[in-house]
């Protein structure tokens, strides 16, 4: 009876053993997964940051392109003017 009861309770403790092995796993692999998700959203961030910049660029390319052309264009009516 005695060898009996102590068989269970090494079972039990084999288990319990298992058990915190198979939770730190779990943990361990919850961690990466949620470093990865946050490295992703991280570099999504960024690649939209930089898209954004590049398309503030463009428009005050744009802009500075349009104002040239409307100096240009003033210029030549009030040259026309005068002749």
């Amino acid at each position: 009876m005695a060898q009996m009861q102590a068989s269970i309770v090494k079972q039990v403790a084999q288990l319990k053993v298992e058990a915190a092995l198979r939770e730190a796993v779990a943990k361990r692999k919850y961690d990466e997964l949620q470093l990865q998700l946050k490295v992703e959203a991280a570099t999504r961030e960024a690649k939209a940051a930089a898209r954004a910049a590049e398309e503030t660029r463009k428009y005050d390319e744009l802009q500075l392109q349009l104002q040239n052309m409307m100096k240009m264009f003033q210029q030549n009516q009030s040259q026309n003017l005068l002749s």
